[in-house]
């Protein structure tokens, strides 16, 4: 019998799957950061449904590496990509409504101040959370927490760079070796939750420490470091990995890595801000646009903000961020 094709529009689909989730893939043998991760995902309400996509895709962005920042962040949009054309067509209509089409003027955090982009930034996130069919991830890391791979930096960091050159992934430096760590190691588990056999994935990142082509290093090292990582969590076979990073001629691409630079952003400013109990953020009206936009529930696009912070007894602890812009 031929199975009949599901006529449907979108909105009527099953697009999400709801919580808890759990990775009992994860023993007691994995990273002390696996088990971190893993306490958080119960709490997460709701991740994307992929099963009738064939394309995965991963943006990711950074931030908090600046010397004043409490947290480091790790931000990751995992979207189909097979859904992606009426984001572009969005952007695309808003970006020549805004005159920033050409040339292609990148969406920044740290810029929010730039004229037409600031005016266009309303409209640019109702298009993400419009149109964008996937999950936004932050991984929120406290500085004070040296490393989260075992009992300390300093007996940690020359291990990592022992191992990984012992596998034949480069010369890493134990402060790089341990961020790409964290991030693979992030990435692959959200991956494991969300795709399915066979399909395409795609990660395109900007340029970054962790991906710089060098003399003892290369991007091609973190590719084989991430696909090592994945294998770690995930039982099911993709049909292609591919990578990419941020061109210099910016394109549609960069679009989705600015909602992951967004995020990474904005979740430093408010977790120092409530670090350390002084209010930076309100009363800058873009920033506050960013927090109510990452409180709001969207209708296609997930959002999970995990934070790992050094508890009063000097253990690490892990929870889900309840983002809420108090006036």
């Amino acid at each position: 019998m031929a199975k009949r094709k599901n006529t449907q529009p979108l909105r009527y689909r099953e697009i999400r799957k709801c919580g808890p989730f759990d990775m009992p893939i994860i023993k007691e043998e994995y990273p002390f950061f696996s088990h971190l991760l893993k306490s958080s995902l119960s709490q997460i309400k709701q991740l994307p449904d992929f099963s009738e996509d064939d394309k995965i895709a991963i943006a990711s962005d950074f931030g908090g590496e600046h010397p004043d920042a409490c947290f480091t962040t790790y931000s990751f949009l995992i979207f189909s990509y097979n859904k992606a054309e009426p984001f572009i067509r969005q952007v695309k209509k808003l970006r020549r409504k805004y005159k920033i089409l050409e040339p292609y003027s990148e969406f920044k955090f740290k810029d929010l101040k730039f004229g037409p982009r600031s005016r266009a930034l309303p409209d640019f996130l109702l298009a993400i959370d419009n149109f964008i069919h996937g999950a936004l991830i932050t991984i929120a890391i406290e500085k004070k927490i040296g490393t989260v791979f075992g009992p300390s930096k300093k007996l940690v960091h020359p291990f990592i760079e022992e191992h990984l050159a012992t596998l034949g992934m480069g010369n890493w430096k134990g402060e790089t070796g341990e961020k790409a760590l964290r991030i693979c190691h992030s990435i692959a588990i959200f991956i494991a939750l969300m795709t399915h056999q066979n399909q395409r994935l795609l990660w395109y990142c900007d340029n970054d420490s962790i991906n710089e082509d060098g003399a003892e290093r290369s991007f091609k090292d973190t590719q084989k470091l991430f696909t090592t990582t994945l294998g770690m969590y995930c039982e099911h076979q993709f049909n292609l990995i591919g990578f990419g990073k941020s061109f210099e001629e910016k394109s549609h691409l960069d679009d989705f890595l600015s909602v992951a630079d967004f995020a990474a952003g904005v979740t430093q400013d408010v977790l120092k801000a409530h670090h350390t109990g002084q209010d930076s953020i309100l009363g800058f009206e873009r920033k506050e646009a960013l927090i109510k936009w990452l409180a709001k529930e969207s209708n296609f696009l997930s959002k999970a903000t995990i934070q790992i912070s050094m508890l009063p007894d000097g253990e690490i602890g892990s929870g889900l961020v309840d983002f809420s812009l108090v006036q």
